[in-house]
């Protein structure tokens, strides 16, 4: 009877290393092909340099002492009435601090935290905390308007187009004229 059982137990342990060897060649196939679909694999490769354009552009803006945000914002209640503030400077996180280790490209440390506040015009007698509420902040004043809601659920061929025309000044340097064509086409769009 004994060697009976050793004779199963060698048999069960004959096919478990079977099976985990072969699962360990399947996994390390997969794994393989794996990595040789990746080594193998093109990627784009940006030829601008617009991510940290934009980095360096919020920076300056951020930097600059006579910058004014419009900041708007609702209660979160339900037909709250918008509004907006002047924030001069740049809207700062509640996580900020002058002291701590590893600091930020504005010499503050901390990441952004849950609170925003920043300064209206009249300086610390003015100051605006944004707490717990989304705010959309701009460096160029808008005009909200909610009640009226229009939804767009097709590709508008005038939009295209005017969105082509656009691209094409930004192409050749004309920032004014790329501007003036999406803000007239913005205008009719308010008329529709």
């Amino acid at each position: 009877m004994k060697q009976w059982l050793r004779v199963m137990i060698w048999i069960v342990i004959v096919l478990v290393g079977l099976v985990s060897t072969a699962s360990c060649t399947s996994q390390d196939q997969a794994l393989q092909e794996s990595y040789n679909k990746a080594r193998n694999a093109t990627y784009y490769i940006p030829k601008n340099d617009i991510e940290r354009n934009n980095y360096n552009m919020r920076q300056e803006i951020a930097d600059d002492p006579t910058t004014i945000l419009w900041c708007t914002s609702a209660f979160p209640v339900p037909s709250s009435p918008l509004f907006t503030v002047p924030i001069v400077g740049k809207l700062t996180s509640g996580a900020k601090r002058p002291y701590l280790n590893d600091p930020g490209p504005d010499g503050m440390y901390g990441s952004s935290g849950e609170y925003r506040y920043g300064f209206g015009p009249a300086g610390k007698s003015e100051y605006v905390d944004f707490y717990g509420i989304a705010t959309f902040c701009t460096t160029t004043p808008k005009v909200w308007q909610r009640e009226s809601t229009v939804i767009i659920m097709e590709n508008d061929p005038q939009l295209l187009a005017v969105h082509e025309q656009a691209r094409a000044a930004l192409l050749a340097g004309n920032t004014d004229e790329a501007q003036k064509i999406l803000a007239d086409a913005v205008g009719k769009l308010g008329k529709k």
